[in-house]
């Protein structure tokens, strides 16, 4: 009798827990869902949210064939292409669908942003974590990604996709966190294919593989051999693709880009991932040495990878928050099994009781975001809605005006271009870097002179007549022979 009503308060212990966890839960992502609220509703404008939209629509109709241009242009045009080409398959085949390659960018980034919340749940399960541990890891990624790095939510951009395909990679290495050995070789050699084939979306998303690396020639050396036999067969079939594809402007693109970097990047790389410091004190709670397999290794040598990632490539003139998006999901994985280990362990931690210890990680782990609350909230509404509902008509202006130039047009923002059906002539942003570093604007010159180009269009607001806001030294040379300048809905229209 005694047993079956102790048996009877377990249950009902657990069943309590189980639905307290479950109101939290419900919280979190109705707060999630406010957050993406603004993004969603907005998806379809023609109000371009970064000079990478429509570069990476250009590419994306090159992929597909709707632009004949090479996908890798010579290094002597003005136009450049430093990511790798995949990506570009899967916009172009989706925006070929929907109309609208910039549109189907910022569909597939936003769904690319969920799934790795959700992979993000799933590695903590197979870490040995909790359920809820696995929901806390997932809205953390979602919550931090919406609030400090809210302009890649719904962006077209491949870093998201890019780091979905690496997440389904980590994932088929752990499966559901059985002993290595009994799934064969074949689990490791998977991973490593598809690791190397999510490198071939976003290049930089270096982190989680070295960690894996670095971990199997650790703990397991057949298994190290399967993996790295996985990412040779990857390395082999789809670079050899696309290296017959494109020949060497596809290695110069992406491997030989001219780009500035400075030292100061390092102070910015720092301070994104002291943002994310109050999941790295999660760490202490973490039981590295107990949870199974040794992933405790793997999971610290990731989180110390993507920190030391994000602050060193943060150095890179053009590289943004998407650098620290290894070190964010790193993180929570990190408070996802603190949060398990809490609340299965010991009712002490120390002297404290582990219940206050659980309430005051997760506290800490949402401290940024809800200093932010007050600022930011206002802020997102006000840019995101209030902001691009009060620019949608400018925009269409401008559209409208560029489309109505006879012949070619060079946009700051290519999204004008793109809109108004202009084909690409030159990519500000990154011929700007390849005139830093080589100092030789000779095609540009070249261009301005002869008046091949009918107008050229900057989102920039002009100082003076004579200077604008950015890409001052491309501005000067265009400037000596395009003087008139005419403001157009959202941009100046600069013409002979």
């Amino acid at each position: 009798m005694n047993n079956k009503n102790h048996t009877e308060n377990m249950n009902r212990v657990v069943e309590k827990t189980r639905n307290k966890n479950s109101i939290w839960i419900f919280l979190g992502v109705f707060f999630v869902c406010v957050l993406l609220a603004p993004h969603v509703a907005f998806i379809t404008a023609h109000v371009s949210l970064s000079s990478n939209e429509g570069w990476n629509a250009y590419l994306a109709q090159r992929a597909i064939g709707l632009d004949h241009a090479p996908l890798y242009p010579p290094s002597d045009q003005m136009v450049f292409n430093n990511y790798p080409p995949s990506s570009f398959y899967v916009v172009g085949l989706f925006g070929w669908l929907v109309g609208d390659m910039i549109v189907a960018g910022r569909i597939i980034s936003l769904l690319a942003l969920l799934y790795c919340a959700w992979a993000t749940g799933r590695i903590v399960l197979a870490c040995g974590g909790t359920r809820a541990g696995a929901w806390l890891a997932g809205l953390l990624v979602m919550i931090y990604s919406a609030v400090f790095y809210s302009d890649y939510v719904a962006m077209d951009d491949p870093q998201w996709l890019g780091q979905a395909v690496i997440m389904t990679g980590f994932m088929v290495l752990l499966g559901n966190g059985r002993e290595p050995g009994r799934s064969g070789a074949w689990r490791p050699f998977c991973a490593g294919f598809i690791m190397v084939a999510g490198l071939t979306f976003k290049h930089n998303i270096l982190a989680l593989p070295v960690a894996v690396l670095v971990w199997l020639l650790l703990t397991d050396r057949r298994h190290a051999v399967a993996w790295m036999g996985g990412c040779l067969l990857s390395l082999c079939l789809l670079g050899g693709l696309y290296y017959a594809s494109f020949g060497p402007d596809f290695v110069q693109g992406v491997l030989g880009h001219k780009r500035l970097f400075r030292a100061y990047g390092l102070l910015k790389g720092l301070g994104n991932v002291l943002g994310l410091s109050g999941m790295v004190a999660s760490c202490a709670f973490v039981p590295w040495r107990r949870l199974r397999h040794r992933y405790g290794l793997l999971l610290g040598l990731y989180l110390g990878l993507a920190a030391a990632s994000a602050i060193v490539q943060r150095t890179g003139m053009g590289v943004s928050h998407n650098a620290c998006f290894e070190a964010l999901i790193a993180a929570s994985l990190c408070a996802g099994l603190a949060m398990s280990s809490l609340a299965t362990g010991a009712r002490m931690t120390g002297r404290v009781p582990a219940r206050a210890v659980l309430v005051g990680m997760v506290g800490l782990n949402l401290l940024p975001v809800m200093v932010s609350m007050p600022a930011y909230v206002p802020y997102l509404y006000r840019v995101s809605v209030t902001s691009i509902a009060e620019h949608i008509d400018a925009s269409n202006e401008t559209v409208a005006a560029v489309r109505a130039i006879d012949g070619n047009v060079a946009c700051e923002t290519l999204a004008l271009c793109y809109w108004a059906h202009k084909p690409v002539v030159m990519d500000f942003f990154n011929y700007s870097q390849h005139v830093a570093v080589t100092h030789d604007a000779t095609a540009l010159e070249r261009v301005v002179d002869r008046h091949d180009i009918a107008a050229f269009v900057s989102n920039s607001l002009f100082d003076t007549q004579e200077d604008v806001w950015e890409f001052t030294d491309l501005w000067r040379i265009i400037r000596a022979r395009y003087t008139h300048a005419r403001l157009q809905g959202v941009a100046y229209i600069v013409t002979p």
